[in-house]
Formats: C-alpha cells, sequence, structure tokens
C-alpha cells in the first residue's frame, strides 16, 4: 500500500487492489518508485493500451479483463497505480468505497472526458520515466554517459557496485580488482543487453552469475585469469549473439558449455592454453558464423570438429602448433569465407583439403613449413581474392599451380627459397593486383613468366640473385603501377624493357651492379614519380652523359632518400651523378687503348640529348632557387693538370737536348780559342825575343 499524490490532495491506495506474481511491479514503497515502474508499463504499452473504459484487467496489453486477447504478452499494471493515473490525469481521486468497484473508471467521470489515448500514455510515461531517471543515477564507483549506460572502472573496486540502474541496457566493468562473480550479481538489470567484464583479477564465476539475464546479446569475458568455466554458467542466455572468451588461461572446453546457443554467431577463444579440441563442442552453435582458436596450443584437429558449422564464415587457427590438417576437416564449411592457418608447423597439404570451400575468399597459409604445393590444391576456390604462402619453403611454382582463380586480387610468397619462375605460372589470374615474390633466390625469369597480368598493380622482385632481364618479360603488366627490383645483382638492362609499362609510379632499382642504363629507357613514363637509383657502381665517363642530362632535368623524380654518385674513374668516384662536370668528362674506357703520346682533343661530340626531355613540371613553389645553389656551373670547373719532370712532350725533349749539345759546343768553341790566342800570344813573344837577341848580341 503507498500514498496516492494528485491535485486534489493525498489518499490511500484501495487495499483490494490486488497484483498478480508475473508484475515486476510493487505495491509497496515510494512514489517515485512506482513512478519509475508506471512509465516502463507506459513504455512497453504504449500502443496496446485501450481509448475507453480503461480497466486494470484490460491494461493488459488489448486483452479482456482477464489478460486474455490478440497482441504480444505485456506487464499487467498495479491497482493503485491505475487509480494514479486516473488521479494526476483528472485532478481526481480513486476513491475507495464499496458502492465503486476496485480497479475501475471512476463512476462520476465520463469515459468520453479521458484526453486522447497517445497523448495521455506518453506523458505519463515520460514524466514517470524521467522522475524515475533522476531519482536512481549511478552508482558512486561508476559513471553513466547515457542513461541506460554505465561504466564501472577503477582499482578501487572489488566487487559488482549496487545497486545498478534497472534501465541499464550495457554495462562495462573494466580494469577492476574484483576476482570472482557471485550467482547473483545482475538481479536487477534484466533489461541488460550488452555485458563487458574484461581486464580484471576475474578466476571464478559462479555457475548461476548471469541467470537472470535472458536479454543479453553480447557478453564478454576478454581479459582475465578464468581457467575453468563451470557447467551451466551460461544456462538462460538463450539470446546471447556474441561469446568472447579470449586472452584467458583456459586449458579446456567441453560440449555442455555451449548446448544453449543456439542463437550464438560469434565465438572468441584465441589467447587460451588450449591444446585439444574434443569432437561435438561445437555441434549445437548451427547459427555460428565466426569462430577465433587463434593463439592457443593446438597440436592436431578431429576431422569432424567443425562438421556442423554449415554457417561458419570466418574460421581463425592461426598460431597454435599444428603440423597436419586432415583430410575432410572443413568439408561441412561450406559458406567459410575466411580460413587463417598461418603461423603454424604445417608441412603438407592434403589436395583435396578446400574442394568444399568454395566460397572462400581469403586464405592465410603463411609462416609454416609449406615445401611444395600439390597439384589442384586451389583448383575449386573461384572466390579467392587473397592468399598468403610467404614464411615457408617453397622452392618452385609448377605452372597452373594457382588456377583458375579468377577473383585473386593479392599474391604473397615473398620469404622462400623460389629459384626460377617458369612460363605461364599465373597466367590464370587475370584480376591480380599485387604479386610479391621479394626475398626469395630466383635468378631466372622466364620472358612469358607474367603473361595474363593484365591487371597486375605491383610487382616486387627485389632481394633476388637477378643478374639479367629478358626485354619483354614485363610487356603484358600494362597497369603496372610499382615495380621493385633492388637488391638484386643487374648489371645491365633492357632498353625496352618498360616499353609497355606506361602507368609506372615507381621504380626501384637501387643496390644492384648497375653502371649505366640504355637511352631514353625512361622517356614515355610520363607518370613517373619516384626513381631510385643509388647504391649502384655508376660509370662516370662520357657515356653516362644521356643519363646524366635526364637526371639533371628530373631531380625531383629521385627521392629524397639518397642521389646516384659516381664509382668510377677514381678521379669522379664519390661524385655526385647529377652534378658532374661535363666540360672536363673522362672518355669513355670501353674497349679503348690509351696512345704513347696522349693528345688534347677539343670538345667531344656527345650522343643527341633531345630525346630526354623534361617531363617534372617544375612550378615557381619547387625548390630550384639558382643553379649555383643546387649545382655547380659546369662551365667554369677547371680541372688542374699536374706536369712531373718525365711529362715533357717529345719534341721540346730533343730542342732542349740539341740547345745543351750546342751550348756545350760554343762553349768548346770558345775555349779552343782562347788556348790558341794564348798559344799565340806566346808563340809570338818567343819570336820576338828571339829577334831582339841577336839584334842586342
Amino acid at each position: 500500500m503507498f500514498l496516492l499524490e494528485s491535485g486534489t490532495g493525498t489518499q490511500k491506495a484501495d487495499s483490494r487492489c490486488q497484483l498478480t506474481h508475473s508484475s515486476p511491479f510493487s505495491e509497496t514503497g515510494s512514489g517515485v518508485d512506482n513512478f519509475l515502474l508506471l512509465g516502463r508499463w507506459f513504455a512497453l504499452n504504449l500502443d496496446e493500451a485501450p481509448v475507453k473504459g480503461l480497466t486494470q484487467g484490460q491494461a493488459v496489453a488489448g486483452g479482456d479483463g482477464a489478460g486474455r486477447g490478440p497482441g504480444r504478452a505485456k506487464t499487467e499494471l498495479p491497482c493503485s497505480l491505475f487509480h494514479q493515473i486516473t488521479a494526476w490525469s483528472h485532478s481526481v481521486g480513486c476513491r475507495s468505497s464499496s458502492q465503486q468497484p476496485p480497479c475501475s473508471w471512476p463512476q462520476h467521470l465520463p469515459p468520453e472526458a479521458m484526453l486522447p489515448k497517445h497523448y495521455l500514455l506518453l506523458l505519463v510515461g515520460c514524466q514517470a520515466w524521467a522522475a524515475g531517471l533522476a531519482f536512481y543515477g549511478c552508482p558512486s564507483e561508476c559513471t553513466c554517459s547515457r542513461a541506460s549506460q554505465v561504466e564501472c572502472t577503477g582499482a578501487r573496486i572489488a566487487v559488482v557496485p549496487t545497486p545498478l540502474p534497472w534501465n541499464a541496457m550495457s554495462l562495462q566493468i573494466l580494469n577492476t580488482h574484483i576476482t570472482e562473480l557471485n550467482e547473483s550479481p545482475f538481479l536487477n538489470i534484466s533489461a541488460l543487453i550488452a555485458l563487458r567484464i574484461e581486464k580484471n583479477e576475474l578466476a571464478h564465476i559462479a555457475p548461476g552469475a548471469f541467470r537472470s539475464l535472458g536479454s543479453l546479446r553480447y557478453l564478454s569475458l576478454a581479459n582475465n585469469k578464468l581457467q575453468i568455466l563451470p557447467v551451466g554458467l551460461f544456462q538462460g542466455l538463450d539470446n546471447l549473439e556474441s561469446l568472447l572468451l579470449s586472452s584467458n588461461q583456459l586449458v579446456q572446453i567441453q560440449p555442455a558449455h555451449f548446448t544453449h546457443f543456439s542463437n550464438l554467431k560469434e565465438l572468441q577463444l584465441h589467447g587460451n592454453h588450449l591444446e585439444y579440441i574434443p569432437d561435438g563442442v561445437f555441434d549445437h552453435l548451427v547459427g555460428l558464423t565466426k569462430l577465433n582458436l587463434g593463439k592457443n596450443s593446438l597440436t592436431h584437429l578431429s576431422p569432424r570438429v567443425f562438421q556442423r558449422l554449415s554457417n561458419l564464415q570466418v574460421l581463425r587457427l592461426y598460431e597454435n602448433r599444428l603440423s597436419d590438417i586432415p583430410m575432410g576437416c572443413f568439408d561441412g564449411l561450406s559458406n567459410l569465407q575466411e580460413l587463417a592457418l598461418q603461423q603454424n608447423q604445417i608441412g603438407m597439404l592434403s589436395p583435396g583439403l578446400f574442394h568444399n570451400n568454395r566460397n572462400l575468399q581469403k586464405l592465410y597459409l603463411s609462416n609454416n613449413h609449406i615445401s611444395q604445393l600439390p597439384p589442384g590444391i586451389f583448383l575449386h576456390l573461384p572466390q579467392l581474392n587473397r592468399l598468403t604462402l610467404f614464411g615457408n619453403s617453397l622452392k618452385e611454382l609448377s605452372p597452373g599451380i594457382f588456377g583458375p582463380m579468377h577473383n585473386l586480387r593479392e599474391l604473397w610468397l615473398y620469404d622462400n627459397h623460389i629459384t626460377s619462375l617458369p612460363d605461364n605460372v599465373f597466367s590464370s589470374l587475370s584480376q591480380l593486383q599485387v604479386l610479391i615474390l621479394s626475398r626469395n633466390q630466383i635468378s631466372y625469369i622466364s620472358p612469358d613468366a607474367f603473361n595474363g597480368l593484365v591487371e597486375l598493380r605491383e610487382l616486387s622482385l627485389h632481394t633476388n640473385a637477378l643478374q639479367e632481364l629478358d626485354g619483354s618479360i614485363f610487356r603484358m603488366l600494362v597497369n603496372l603501377q610499382n615495380i621493385s627490383l633492388q637488391n638484386n645483382r643487374l648489371r645491365q638492362l633492357p632498353g625496352n624493357l618498360f616499353a609497355n609499362v606506361n602507368n609506372l609510379l615507381t621504380i626501384q632499382l637501387q643496390n644492384n651492379q648497375l653502371e649505366n642504363l640504355p637511352l631514353g629507357i625512361f622517356d614515355h613514363l610520363g607518370k613517373l614519380c619516384e626513381l631510385r637509383l643509388y647504391d649502384n657502381p655508376w660509370r662516370c665517363d662520357s657515356d653516362i652523359l644521356p643519363l646524366h642530362n635526364w637526371l639533371l632535368l628530373n631531380k625531383a623524380r629521385l627521392g629524397t632518400d639518397s642521389v646516384p654518385v659516381c664509382f668510377s674513374p677514381a678521379s669522379v668516384r664519390g661524385q655526385s651523378l647529377i652534378i658532374i662536370n661535363i666540360n672536363v668528362v673522362v672518355p669513355s674506357v670501353q674497349g679503348s687503348v690509351v696512345p704513347e703520346v696522349p693528345s688534347y682533343p677539343g670538345t667531344p661530340t656527345y650522343p643527341d640529348t633531345s630525346s630526354y626531355p623534361d617531363t617534372t613540371s617544375i612550378s615557381s613553389t619547387t625548390d630550384f632557387t639558382s643553379p649555383s645553389q643546387d649545382y655547380t656551373d659546369l662551365t667554369t670547373i677547371e680541372t688542374p693538370i699536374s706536369r712531373g719532370p718525365g711529362d715533357m712532350p717529345q719534341a721540346q725533349r730533343g730542342l732542349a737536348i740539341a740547345a745543351i749539345v750546342i751550348g756545350i759546343i760554343a762553349l768548346a768553341c770558345s775555349l779552343a780559342a782562347c788556348i790558341c790566342c794564348c798559344c799565340c800570344k806566346k808563340r809570338s813573344h818567343a819570336v820576338l825575343m828571339q829577334m831582339k837577341a841577336p839584334n842586342e848580341c
């Protein structure tokens, strides 16, 4: 019994008004409590309440006085609340008298005086709902972003906070110190739809913990410390659609855990310690579409473990210890779209393993021990669009192994031991857009290896053992945009290598053995945005001039990583290929013989460089301020020429010798003349004395 508050005063409800056992409303408590319950009743019965002659028995959703009749089942309105409606709406009370039948329309108020049904119900319902929500609020340990969404977070929480708002539809309990859930922590929130209890210390759950949550559709117990699931733990959760048990410490699961989940669509069990999946554990999950068993310790699978999961679309078994997949294991999965088997220890695949999975779209087989692909392994996968085989031990790819798969878009084969690519190995992959063959040991590619790949956008061949490429190898790749050839042993490229590949955006040729490139190899690539040529032993003689000029005009396409530099001759080693001086070019050394007496010719005649147009549009915002800032003025460089003693030309040496000889002869003549003069003088003096002596005697 409770007090009725109305515009005319306060009176007691008729004590004879009885409440059925099935009603959630209470005849005792505060007026706010009952207003809250009243609002809930109106929210549930908005469209079925009768317009005239409304009685307590007829307030059962469009039925007769006994609660029978058409329409879906509704909650009965308590008698006292029925009187409160009339009192609040018409400012009169439900008078308790022996003459007036309990729980009936007031006799002094004709039914015609009642307001229109929807106005009355909506007004009363909204007022009651708002009053109830304002009264209840959230527990002090929790926050409510909306009235129906509750979040309880923090290490200070050790038990489930109470009381929780009865109208909560979403409850999150995260990062707390809750270690267990008792049998009835959620009794007053039966309308809950989503429950997340994650990242806690939770290690034990009582079997009846979720019994009252019949409306629950999403339950996550991920990232806790659960080791055992009690049998019957999920009993009563008939409407559950998603169950997350990932990242716990579960060591086993049993068929009894999942017997009541006919509506379950998603089951997450990854990140546990499961070693074996018993037969029949998933047999009752006929509606399951997503099953994740990754990151466990599974060593083998039963051939019939997935037999009843005909609606399954996603199956993930990655990061386990599976070494073999039994034949027929996936035969019952006719609607499977994604199968993840990567990072296991699988060494061999049965030829018919995927024959009944014609709807498969994504197949992950990477990082296993697969050394060969049996013929026809992918024969019945017409819808496959992504296939990963990287990180295995594949040595060869036989023609036709990948076909026909006309919807395949991505094929990942890097980190294997493939040594060659034969003709037509990919010819059945007409829609392939990404082909990754890097980090193998490929030394030979047949000219017709890429036949049929007319839609290919990206081709990765880097980090292999390629020394040469046939000029027609890429002729079919008319839509190719990115090609990676770096980290190989390429010494030269054919001039027509990219002849039909007009849509290239990126070419990576760094870290090879290239000394030069053919004339005009990039001329037609008007869409080219990035060209990487660094870490090659470029030979900067006169033959490099055409490439030098093209790079000078297309400097912006070289990227920002590094620019190509000269490796030879030694006199220009380390200089940028772009700024090397073209007026003092070292002559070509291909087949040349150094003459005994070198000559100094004038300006050499070079090939016509007009075939290297400037295809890069340089706007005023491009970082080209002045020639002196970006590259050295090629007309002002003077290279000093040092001469040793033995470096004098032969003619000059002859003249010098002649001059020396003449000088010596002249000196000898002068000396002889002097001697003669002296002798003559002495002889003249002797003659003179002889002539004087006789005269003096």
